[in-house]
């Protein structure tokens, strides 16, 4: 039974993305718990109250000697702007931060506060030291009696502010064990689900390897059957073409000396038979051309040749051809000379399969376009039909081997479906283009460009030799 790795590996990802999140959810919560202890201990509340205690301290102690006339109102105001500078510091900053991360209500300080602000004016009024004793105790009372009334809210603020620091350090320590665990075990869980990854991408990658052993054996078995194949139908084409040529030339020999002594129905008999040999024989080169192609060994005899006259050469040998169909060519020739370097039989294999094909999809009775022309540094050639046209769906295949396309309304028979394809690669072997355009229901032109030449001196003009090669597109 084929275990599904893919599919496992892909649901192990779930749960692999849930204990990372979860994972890194517990590391802000501790960084979040570990911020909170550093702002305590960086800010040392116990400190910064028991200073503020002192100094409370020493302010009233400082107001007393002013009343004995042992300091004067100076030091007093001096004590006093320190002291509430003490003030300041716990109301801001970061004991402000760690008053509200501890829940610790500072209304005392901000108490203290508010009476600072009321005392400033009464101890900057204080009297001066020559003043009497009665006016500087006077004065002192009425600020110490305000500043006692703080006493014990100042204590309980200090009390409440380090047992709330004890409890933050207390639960810190508990939460750092929890959330130790929780890490562990999260980390434990995602080392499990990478070795079980790894586990099932192991054996996903030796089912690959598997399959890759396997595929490469049968395209080795597949390359092997496509040779034998090719040899057997090259085998089979050598072996055809030698009797089928004897054939055609005893029937063509039958046909030319026994014409007169053949009735109207034998000499019909002949005639057909004549046909199917011919058609048989284009196969036979065809299929022999196509594995000459695909093995490399067709080589091109190019010499620069004048593409009007080799255009115009085969449409005067498909003409016998198209008039069996019931259809016309008109070559629109150009004075001027188009001059290409080609090999002159597989140039005109190419057009003689454009020309037949269009014989063969246009329909009755009408005239089949051919032109050439110079488009920049190419030459053009078109063959123009008025059939039926080429279905969309027929495009991407239609220089594929074996391709066929159903006749159009002369009612030719279908062909071995090699012709275009050998056509395209013999165009591309001249460094040429091949293609078409069709609308369905209007008809198609095939085109093939070739680049332009130069004429050779002293080139005199001379019928292209013909080429016996029938078309079989």
């Amino acid at each position: 039974m084929r275990i599904p790795t893919r599919k496992i590996r892909a649901a192990l990802l779930i749960p692999f993305f849930g204990a990372t999140l979860l994972c890194a959810g517990v590391l802000l919560t501790l960084n979040k718990h570990v911020k909170t202890v550093n702002v305590a201990e960086q800010s040392d509340p116990l400190w910064i109250t028991s200073q503020l205690q002192f100094e409370f301290l020493r302010l009233k102690e400082s107001i007393n000697n002013y009343a004995f006339g042992e300091v004067s109102p100076a030091d007093v105001e001096l004590r006093f702007n320190i002291a509430w500078s003490r003030i300041d510091v716990i109301m801001s900053g970061r004991m402000s931060v760690l008053t509200d991360e501890l829940n610790v209500d500072n209304a005392p300080i901000h108490a203290l506060k508010t009476t600072f602000e009321q005392l400033e004016s009464e101890i900057l009024a204080f009297p001066p030291s020559e003043a009497s004793l009665a006016e500087r105790s006077q004065a002192a009372r009425a600020v110490i009696g305000q500043l006692n009334a703080h006493d014990l809210e100042l204590r309980d603020f200090s009390l409440e502010l380090a047992q709330s620091k004890a409890r933050l350090m207390a639960d810190f320590r508990t939460v750092v064990v929890s959330l130790s665990h929780e890490i562990a075990y999260l980390l434990l869980l995602i080392f499990l689900l990478v070795v079980i990854f790894t586990a099932f991408l192991g054996l996903e990658l030796q089912e690959s390897r598997a399959n890759a052993k396997n595929m490469e054996m049968l395209a080795r078995q597949a390359e092997s059957a496509s040779e034998a194949k090719d040899k057997f139908m090259s085998a089979v084409s050598h072996e055809l073409r030698t009797p089928l040529t004897s054939i055609l030339g005893g029937i063509q020999l039958l046909r030319a000396a026994y014409r007169d002594a053949l009735d109207e129905k034998a000499f019909k008999i002949v005639e057909i038979a004549q046909r199917n040999c011919e058609r048989l024989l284009a196969l036979v080169n065809d299929i022999l051309d196509a594995q000459s192609i695909l093995a490399g060994k067709v080589h091109l005899n190019k010499e620069a040749m004048d593409l009007n006259t080799l255009v115009e050469s085969a449409v005067e040998d498909c003409q016998a051809y198209a008039s069996r169909l019931d259809v016309a060519y008109e070559f629109d020739r150009k004075d001027r000379e188009l001059f290409a370097v080609v090999d002159q039989g597989r140039i005109t294999q190419v057009l003689t399969n454009l020309l037949s094909n269009a014989a063969k999809f246009t329909s009755k009775g009408d005239k089949i376009r051919v032109r050439a022309e110079e488009t920049g540094d190419w030459i053009k050639v078109e063959v123009q039909d008025h059939g039926r046209g080429i279905p969309e769906s027929e495009f991407p295949n239609i220089f594929t081997r074996f391709h066929q396309v159903s006749p159009g309304e002369s009612g030719s028979t279908k062909s071995s479906g090699l012709g275009l394809s050998i056509s395209k690669q013999l165009i591309e072997m001249h460094g040429g283009q091949i293609g078409f355009e069709s609308v369905l229901g209007r008809g198609s032109t095939f085109w093939f460009k070739l680049k332009k030449g130069r004429k050779p001196q002293n080139c005199s003009e001379t019928k292209p030799q013909k080429v016996l090669k029938a078309a079989n597109a």
